[in-house]
């Protein structure tokens, strides 16, 4: 049973159809069906149901993927162990993520580390926090960097802190010289919030409601990256963590304003990785690397 054919197999039963894992792989669609038909005559059954809208798993088929996961993993192991040998001149690191951390703090880590170790290669995806956090725990994803709310089976967590949200507002806004705003003192001003399914949104309003406060957004993205351009061309306030805009802080392009409330705005950062997976050195270093990026951790004083 080669590589090649459960990659193929485990991306036809993540995507659901021979076409979706064609698209996704780069791959021949009469590549991938041939690899199909060789595992189900090597194995003696079928591995899929066809079904008039894609493809789904058989028993056989889920019995397979349960396995076929830790031996791509074991594989790409001995892989990295044997790069390794050769230290950090060469390696791959994948990074599942959620978009607070992709538009700022990973790539600039990544463009510090490639300095020091060009020979190390990047793959950045980017994904709800759930997601990401998924593909890690089926050992699609070296590491995910992601907002955690409740404890997750199947990964290690290798790093715990947390982040307070902050107003973010241009370098003109009336409240730019505040030294802290209050959850009321936002409502004054246009409004520029992720939406409701984000955890952003899930801290903000639950710290709303318990202040008995209703918010009405002007605008409402469910990509952070939308309600940059809102603030610095308007009156507005956009909320977030600091996090995706260390760089347009750092020069000035918009300031950013600690809120008060009585429900804490803060959120869960975890770096996690495959649950007892030993990771090659050159994720190792880079976690290190994002590790000094973000806040303390929960067990590190400030």
């Amino acid at each position: 049973m080669q590589t090649t054919s459960l990659r193929y197999f485990l991306t036809v039963a993540r995507t659901g159809s021979i076409a979706a894992a064609s698209s996704t792989l780069n791959v021949a669609a009469s590549a991938i069906s041939r690899q199909i038909a060789n595992l189900e005559a090597e194995l003696d059954c079928v591995l899929f149901e066809r079904l008039p809208r894609g493809m789904s798993l058989s028993p056989a088929g889920e019995l397979l993927a349960r396995h076929a996961h830790q031996v791509l993993v074991r594989a790409d192991q001995v892989v990295m162990e044997i790069r390794e040998i050769e230290g950090l001149a060469r390696g791959r690191v994948r990074v599942a993520c959620s978009e607070g951390f992709a538009l700022d703090i990973i790539p600039t880590v990544i463009a510090d580390f490639h300095a020091d170790y060009p020979g190390i290669r990047f793959e950045v995806t980017m994904l709800p926090p759930a997601q990401a956090t998924h593909l890690v725990a089926q050992g699609e994803a070296d590491i995910a960097i992601t907002f955690a709310m409740a404890p997750v089976e199947g990964v290690d967590v290798l790093y715990d802190g947390t982040v307070e949200m902050i107003a973010l507002a241009a370098p003109h806004h009336p409240l730019a010289k505040e030294q802290e705003l209050s959850l009321s003192d936002m409502l004054n001003f246009p409004l520029a919030l992720p939406t409701r399914d984000t955890t952003v949104r899930l801290v903000f309003d639950a710290a709303c409601q318990a202040e008995g406060i209703v918010v009405e957004p002007v605008l409402t993205a469910n990509v952070l990256s939308a309600l940059l351009p809102f603030v610095r061309r308007s009156r507005g306030l956009a909320l977030m963590s600091a996090l995706p805009v260390q760089t347009p802080l750092r020069h000035n392009e918009i300031v950013s304003l600690p809120i008060r409330s009585r429900v804490p705005l803060t959120r869960r950062i975890q770096i996690q990785s495959l649950r007892g997976r030993r990771l090659p050195r050159s994720v190792q270093a880079f976690v290190s690397r994002i590790r000094a990026a973000l806040p303390p951790p929960l067990d590190t004083p400030a």
